[in-house]
């Protein structure tokens, strides 16, 4: 969770005993110094310490504490946090962003994501990531630009950037949805504007990635791995074990999984990735709790906290999830990774991985695609094909034994 606080910023002293007045944000371990004015320490001690009661003090912390609010402010509305784009923001640079008659595709982007109030804090940031791609290959683009054309070139710059195909196709279908928003409920492009999309037009490709798995062997490894080398470490292998015994769930529901979605034998919990997408068919997660599972659960659990990570607190924001989940990923698959390079493992070890595994698992034990796709509760067997396109490994051998 972001701080805010006005701090005068000893780390540089200029001319006449003065510092940069600043406001100082914090992210975690990452710092940031927006500065105001440069003052004294006596200044600083008289209006924000001692808070001197005389017009010209009020009148300055006044407008201080209203410049510490617009960087709340601003900072609460950013989507994808980025530096510059925030300074940018914040010292008055943005006035004309978010005219509603403008046709930039980055002003289309925030009133579209901002149409929406319950559009989910994830969906928000695949959103802007795909529009910041496109508007990093041609600067200033507005819709009237994109065209079938510039569609086929684009992806045409990304392929040869080294994107991945699946990557691309996502992004067009983000921008897809961008334009069908404009044309068909706020309808404000212009009439003449030719849809790129369809028949005649630029085709948003399929493509069914192929995953490498861990083989069971391999997974027997991980399971069994002992040596260590700190706490962490261990840690971050039990949160591995944690998703792949639980149905190959999802860091971020286990982040928000409480006490009370555990149900006598079983956990009973609903995914954040489909309780606001899905209309029809939104159901439960049934995992059953298996002796091992039960270890583990026991091995991470905090008790005191009502989320059984306890890293989570009541009342949290979707964005505080989101922040949340990325930080900790972050510093769990740093350890995974040495557990991969000291197994020699085919397949990096990391948190997503455990949901394949744990399909691929099933799928190996001779599980239905139906069976499987319940227990993680897919939608479609089409979803469940995502998990199970790739052949196992060991059976690319089998398959090529027979050549000379």
């Amino acid at each position: 969770m972001a701080t805010f606080h006005l701090e005068l910023d000893k780390r540089v002293k200029l001319k006449n005993d003065r510092y940069n007045l600043c406001v100082r944000l914090g992210m975690g371990n990452d710092i940031m110094y927006l500065k105001i004015v440069p003052i004294t320490e006596d200044q600083f001690n008289k209006v924000f310490v001692k808070k001197v009661m005389d017009p010209k003090s009020i009148k300055f912390r006044d407008d201080c504490n209203q410049f510490l609010s617009k960087c709340e402010t601003l900072y609460s509305e950013m989507i994808l946090f980025n530096k510059g784009e925030y300074r940018r923001l914040v010292y008055g640079k943005d006035e004309n962003i978010g005219s509603k008659n403008t046709l930039l595709l980055e002003d289309l982007t925030k009133r579209y994501l901002g149409y929406n109030q319950r559009t989910k804090h994830k969906t928000k940031v695949m959103y802007q990531t795909a529009m910041n791609s496109l508007t990093e290959y041609k600067a200033g683009v507005v819709i009237q630009d994109i065209t079938s054309d510039f569609l086929m070139d684009y992806e045409k710059s990304k392929r040869e950037a080294d994107y991945s195909p699946a990557t691309i196709s996502s992004y067009m279908r983000h921008l897809r949805s961008l334009i069908n928003h404009f044309i068909f409920v706020e309808k404000i492009l212009p009439k003449e504007y030719k849809y790129p999309f369809g028949k005649g037009g630029y085709t948003i490709k399929n493509y069914r990635k192929s995953k490498p798995v861990m083989s069971n062997a391999e997974i027997k490894k991980v399971v069994q791995f002992k040596k260590f080398e700190n706490k962490e470490q261990e840690y971050a292998r039990d949160i591995w074990l944690f998703l792949y015994r639980a149905n190959g769930m999802n860091y971020a529901d286990l982040i928000r999984l409480k006490w009370n979605n555990i149900k006598g034998k079983y956990i009973v919990f609903t995914r954040t990735k489909t309780e606001n997408t899905r209309k029809n068919n939104v159901k439960d997660i049934v995992v059953p709790i298996s002796p091992n599972l039960r270890k583990i659960i026991d091995k991470v659990g905090v008790k005191k906290s009502p989320f059984v990570l306890g890293i989570l607190k009541e009342g949290y924001e979707e964005k505080t999830l989101a922040n949340k989940k990325d930080w900790q990923q972050q510093k769990l698959n740093k350890c995974l990774k040495y557990i991969s390079e000291k197994l020699k493992l085919s397949v990096d070890l990391r948190l997503k991985t455990s949901r394949d595994s744990y399909a691929t698992t099933l799928k190996r034990s001779g599980k239905s695609r139906d069976e499987i796709g319940e227990m993680m509760g897919h939608s479609t067997s089409q979803v469940t094909e995502h998990y199970l396109a790739s052949l196992d490994m060991d059976k690319t051998w089998e398959i090529n034994e027979g050549l000379f």
